[in-house]
């Protein structure tokens, strides 16, 4: 399969103009294998960069991306992109079996790519500043979103969201002006909230929650979609396929496993299916 022209909803400057057009390649049966060993070695947002490199083939006039540069781009268009792969190699649809916060009943949610690729955003700039008054203080943050290199960093606290998120905003924000005494030594409470806020309002794609309510027990809660976290576990639920693919197209085609594990899923799939239709194998 051909790469394919996607739009990122943020963008990133890049010689000086701000670009959000990327082609962005199908994951090969070699990209599944990788994520498969490097799963539990790489910390999701390292696994990220590392897939993202692998598969853009351009990002603006830029080829090829080195992982530096994967690293600088959003978090939403970081998602974003993990979207398009994920449609490309598995099809429009997702399916979810969550659990009731409740009652624990199982729930069924389907999902679609299209519907959670958000538009892209009305803005070409990587800098952004937010008024805060608190008290009979006022306050001028001046920050940039949050990116790949900040949530690589962030990893190291992954079992303590508040100082995961303390780091994130000491990475991003530039500057503090009225009081360079908070930003020096602490990040006041709502000066942080309030940042952190905007910096959701302002990439949207970050962060995609669903509000749902369970049919059993009428109880409403708020869902996260953890895209990176459901895209690997899908390929690794698919394991078994994978390597069932390989020893059936080589058993039959007699190509070798680095010629297989080249092919996009797709592909693997209509070879397999002409020889189902060509031999009546069993699927």
């Amino acid at each position: 399969m051909e790469p394919v022209d996607v739009e990122l909803p943020g963008g990133i400057r890049l010689d000086g103009s701000w670009r959000r057009d990327a082609q962005l390649r199908p994951l090969t049966g070699r990209d599944e294998a990788f994520v498969l060993e490097q799963r539990g070695v790489l910390v999701p947002a390292a696994l990220t960069t590392a897939v993202l490199t692998r598969c853009l083939c351009r990002l603006g006039s830029l080829s090829p991306v080195t992982p530096d540069i994967v690293r600088l781009l959003s978090v939403g268009d970081r998602e974003a992109l993990l979207l398009h792969l994920r449609r490309l190699a598995l099809g429009e649809r997702m399916s979810c079996v969550l659990e009731c916060p409740a009652c624990h009943e199982k729930l069924d949610l389907e999902l679609a790519v299209s519907e959670l690729l958000v538009p892209s955003y009305d803005r070409a700039t990587d800098m952004h500043e937010l008024s805060v008054a608190i008290g009979d203080k006022s306050y001028r943050a001046r920050f940039r979103l949050p990116n790949g290199a900040d949530q690589e960093q962030a990893a190291q606290f992954a079992n303590s969201p508040d100082a995961a998120t303390e780091l994130i905003l000491r990475r991003c924000i530039q500057e503090v002006v009225g009081d360079r005494d908070i930003f020096a030594e602490r990040i006041l409470s709502p000066l942080a909230e309030r940042i952190a806020s905007a910096m959701a309002d302002l990439d949207p794609q970050a962060e995609l929650a669903f509000d749902l309510r369970c049919p059993t027990c009428a109880h409403a809660f708020q869902l996260g979609l953890d895209v990176a976290g459901y895209l690997y576990r899908e390929l690794g639920r698919s394991e078994a396929d994978l390597y069932r693919d390989v020893h059936l197209l080589a058993l039959n085609y007699h190509w070798s496993e680095s010629a297989i594990l080249r092919l996009s899923r797709r592909a693997r799939q209509t070879y397999l299916e002409l020889l189902r239709g060509a031999s009546g194998m069993a699927s």
